[in-house]
C-alpha cells in the first residue's frame, strides 16, 4: 500500500490562479472555485468570495463568473456580483419545449447562476447568449442569508410536460418552464413546489427509475408528479448528522449491482463521512458502499474525524485504457473534533479525489500535483470537476475551501488527461453492508 507521501502524482497544468487580470483590467479574483461548467463549446468558472480578505483598495466585488473559449486562451470575467453576492451556483440546463409545451426548433442549453444574497432574496440569473447579457428573476424573500444550491431539468410524466427545478434555502424547490416568448429565459412558478427547512439546502436533484429526487440534509425527498405536484419524503439517514454537515452530497443514480434498473448514490458529510446506495425498489434499503473515513485510514495512516465527499457532483468519466465507466468526486477531510461550527484547523493539505470502479467494490485515491511547479501552493478541496469542453479525454478541477479562516485569491484550476488523473493509489473497498 502506498502512503500520501509516495502517492506518484498525476501531471496537472495550472490553467487558473486568482489574482491574475483578463484582456480588459478586470482582477479575476476569488478564496474558491465553486463551479465548473462545460456550456455551448465554453468553460465557465465561478468564482466565490467566501471568506475573502478585502484589502483597503479592492473594488467592491462580490462572486465573479469567468469564461474561458479555448485551451491555451486566457479567462475572461463575464460578470461580477456585488458584495452582497459573495458566492454563485452555475448550472447549463437544456430544456426540449417550452412554455406552451411546443417543441422548440433549434434546443440550446442555457448558463443559469444563483447567487446568494445576504439579504434573504432568492435570485436565479439566466444569460442570453447571443447578446452575453444576464436576466435576473427574484423567485421571493426569506429570512437570513438565502442561496439557491442546485438545478435540474425533468418530464413530469403525469402531465407530460418538462420543467427546470432550482433548490433554494430558505424558501424551497421552485421550478419553472422555458419562456416562449424568448427562448432565453425561465418562467418561475410563484410559489415553491416544497417548502423550504431552516438552515437546510437541497443540495442536489436525481432522476432515478423516471421518478425525481432531492436530497436536503438527512433526508432523500421524492417528487409526486401531477398538476398539483408534491414532495414526499421517502429516506432518512440512519445514523446523527452533526448541526455544521450539509448531510447527503452528489446525489446522483447508478446501475444497480445486481439485477436490472438504477439505484440513487450520495455522499455523506461529517463525522460518519461514507458514500451510500439507496435502493427505491427495495424500500429505500440503504448499502454502505465506502466508509470514507476508514479508507482514508489505510490510504493516510491515520483515521480523520470528519470528512467531505462530492464537493460538487460525481463526474462520469471513461478509462481510456479499460472502457470502464468511472465516477470522480473531491474529497477533503480534518482530524479535528470541532463540530459545533465548521472545523477551521487540522484539515489535511492538498487536493484529493476519489475514483469510483463499477459497482462501487473498489476506490482509489488521486492527488493533484504538478511538477512544473515548486513548491506547490496550497489546494486544499477539489471542488468540481468536468470534462473538458474543448479536448476529447482531458478533464479541469477546480476548488480551495478556506474552511472558515480568512483568505485572499485562493481559488485555482488545473487540467489532465483523465489518463493522468486516473494514475492513482489503488485501494479496494471493504466489502459493502446493507441495512433494512
Amino acid at each position: 500500500m502506498q502512503s500520501a507521501d509516495t502517492l506518484q502524482p498525476a501531471t496537472y497544468r495550472r490553467v487558473f490562479k486568482a489574482g491574475t487580470c483578463d484582456d480588459r483590467g478586470h482582477v479575476l479574483g476569488g478564496t474558491e472555485v465553486l463551479h465548473l461548467v462545460a456550456h455551448r463549446g465554453r468553460l465557465f468558472s465561478s468564482l466565490s468570495y467566501t471568506w475573502n480578505d478585502y484589502g483597503p483598495e479592492d473594488p467592491a466585488t462580490g462572486a465573479q463568473i469567468a469564461v474561458l473559449d479555448g485551451p491555451d486562451d486566457d479567462w475572461q470575467l463575464d460578470v461580477a456580483y456585488a458584495r452582497a453576492h459573495w458566492r454563485a451556483t452555475l448550472a447549463s440546463v437544456t430544456l426540449m419545449e417550452d412554455s406552451h409545451g411546443r417543441r422548440t426548433q433549434y434546443p440550446a442549453p442555457l448558463l443559469l447562476a444563483g447567487p446568494s444574497d445576504s439579504q434573504g432574496f432568492v435570485y436565479v440569473d439566466c444569460r442570453n447568449d447571443e447578446t452575453g447579457s444576464w436576466t435576473r428573476s427574484c423567485l421571493g424573500r426569506g429570512d437570513g442569508a438565502a442561496s439557491v444550491r442546485s438545478f435540474f431539468v425533468y418530464r413530469d410524466k403525469v402531465t407530460g410536460r418538462e420543467r427546470v427545478f432550482a433548490g433554494a434555502s430558505p424558501l424551497g424547490i421552485f421550478s419553472g418552464v422555458l419562456d416562449s416568448e424568448t427562448t432565453q429565459n425561465i418562467r418561475w412558478d410563484i410559489a415553491p413546489e416544497m417548502e423550504g427547512r431552516p438552515h437546510a439546502r437541497p443540495m442536489g436533484f436525481a432522476e432515478c427509475e423516471g421518478r425525481l429526487y432531492v436530497s436536503i440534509k438527512q433526508d432523500i425527498y421524492r417528487r409526486i408528479d401531477g398538476e398539483t405536484a408534491a414532495w414526499e419524503r421517502v429516506y432518512t439517514l440512519r445514523v446523527p448528522l452533526v448541526a455544521i454537515s450539509s448531510g447527503l452530497r452528489g446525489l446522483t443514480v447508478v446501475p444497480r449491482g445486481t439485477g436490472v434498473g438504477q439505484v440513487l448514490l450520495a455522499a455523506l458529510e461529517g463525522d460518519f463521512c461514507r458514500v451510500l446506495r439507496i435502493d427505491p425498489q427495495d424500500n429505500f434499503r440503504e448499502t454502505i458502499e465506502l466508509d470514507v473515513l476508514d479508507f482514508l485510514r489505510v490510504c493516510w495512516g491515520s483515521r480523520p474525524a470528519y470528512g467531505i465527499v462530492a464537493y460538487d457532483d460525481f463526474t462520469s468519466v471513461v478509462d481510456p485504457s479499460t472502457g470502464e465507466g468511472l465516477l470522480i468526486a473531491g474529497v477533503g477531510a480534518t482530524y479535528s473534533e470541532q463540530f459545533g461550527t465548521h472545523p477551521t484547523d487540522d484539515w489535511v493539505q492538498d487536493a484529493w479525489y476519489l475514483i469510483r470502479h463499477p459497482g462501487g467494490s473498489r476506490y482509489e485515491l488521486g492527488r493533484i500535483e504538478s511538477r512544473s511547479l515548486d513548491p506547490m501552493p496550497r489546494l486544499f478541496a477539489a471542488r468540481s470537476i468536468v470534462l473538458s469542453p474543448f479536448q476529447p479525454g482531458m478533464l479541469y478541477v477546480g476548488g480551495y475551501d478556506p474552511n472558515a479562516k480568512r483568505c485572499r485569491h485562493t481559488a485555482w484550476v488545473f487540467s489532465a488527461s483523465v489518463e493522468a488523473a486516473l494514475a492513482a493509489c489503488s485501494v479496494d473497498a471493504a466489502p459493502a453492508r446493507t441495512f433494512d
